[in-house]
């Protein structure tokens, strides 16, 4: 190899190395832009929501009727946006691996009552009827994971169903499947790495998802064609969150005759 061949590959490595500094020194500003975008756009919403609530409650005057409608839709759509920037937010923790996850044993059973509790007068407000469909077994399953994010990966979950469905109902289904029993049995030949595990499934009666759509469905910035679709966010922290808890999650839909979305964890050893 020449001189002038060895010099020409030294500049080229370094045009490499410049350009993927380049590169990393992009990524870090636009993670940067997103979390400081994120925790400045969360305070005047917080503080709106505080005010808006406060005008709804009556604490700085009577309202007439049209004020009431008034502030009841600056309210919600406040709510909806806030809403919207704190996902925003986890997904940038999760992405920038500044998520820190509280494992603990989490009683499925009881989270799902209380997350269907919460979301009940949406479901009423549209004559939905929410059901519980728990196996016996299940109910008294725990599972090992972040209690705040199972409750806020089900709350996405159920929420999305009652948004979607206009009629009939949504409902939540437990079931424990135990496989380690039939690993012990000497008959079977199971693969050792097959383990206990808790499904979870929310089923509505909407219109269903198209097949084109269900194929990128946990995508992040992937929005569905319904009218109602959000940022494409939801369910893209929504396997995030399933895949940090060692899950799985995928969605059986038919056009006409609704979803279900259905969600695989362990069980607590």
């Amino acid at each position: 190899m020449t001189v002038d061949e060895l010099l020409a590959r030294v500049r080229s490595l370094l045009r490499l190395k410049h350009s993927i500094d380049e590169r990393d020194e992009i990524a870090r500003q636009r993670e940067d832009f997103v979390s400081r975008l994120t925790h400045d756009l969360r305070t005047p919403l917080v503080a709106a929501d505080r005010m808006l609530m406060l005008f709804g409650q009556g604490a700085l005057g009577t309202l007439s009727p049209q004020m009431q409608e008034v502030i009841t839709i600056m309210a919600r759509s406040n709510l909806n946006l806030l809403t919207m920037v704190n996902t925003l937010l986890e997904v940038y923790r999760f992405e920038a691996g500044r998520k820190t996850l509280a494992f603990q044993p989490v009683h499925l059973a009881k989270l799902l009552e209380e997350v269907a509790g919460e979301l009940a007068p949406l479901a009423q407000a549209k004559a939905l009827s929410m059901n519980l469909d728990f196996s016996e077994e299940s109910t008294t399953t725990t599972v090992m994971g972040d209690r705040l994010e199972l409750h806020r990966l089900f709350t996405n979950l159920v929420g999305n169903a009652i948004k979607f469905t206009e009629s009939g109902s949504v409902t939540i289904r437990l079931t424990a499947v135990f496989l380690s029993s039939k690993i012990r049995n000497p008959e079977l030949s199971l693969p050792s790495t097959i383990s206990d595990y808790i499904t979870i499934e929310v089923a509505d009666t909407g219109p269903g998802i198209l097949p084109e759509e269900q194929a990128i469905l946990f995508e992040r910035f992937r929005q569905g064609s319904h009218k109602s679709s959000g940022s494409g966010l939801g369910l893209y922290l929504s396997r995030r969150i399933v895949e940090a808890h060692h899950g799985t999650i995928i969605v059986n839909s038919e056009l006409g005759k609704g979803s279900i979305f259905i969600v695989s964890l362990p069980i607590k050893q």
